[in-house]
């Protein structure tokens, strides 16, 4: 019931592979991108296909979805503010 030994894998399968990895590693780079503010985050990409839809022409999208970002499927991480004020806060 194991997977079977890459001998008796078929032709494709090694192409398949290759193809797999290629796009991972796309997918890495354009998450790091993304990360350090040189690539386009996937929620303002879907804010312009609102924007489109609603045939609206935002100053700030047009500016920058006019440079020449790599789309990217990640957002940096940012700390959440507290919910609670200071004062509030259990210690």
């Amino acid at each position: 019931w194991g997977s079977p030994s890459p001998a008796a894998a078929p032709p494709q399968h090694g192409r398949r592979r290759a193809l797999l990895e290629a796009a991972l590693s796309q997918l890495r780079a354009r998450r790091r991108a993304a990360m350090t503010g040189a690539g386009l985050e996937r929620h303002l990409q879907a804010l312009a296909a609102v924007a489109n839809q609603m045939q609206l022409r935002p100053p700030f999208l047009t500016e920058v979805l006019g440079q020449p970002w790599a789309l990217a499927f990640s957002s940096a991480p940012r700390p959440h503010p507290p919910l609670l004020p200071h004062p509030l806060r259990p210690a």
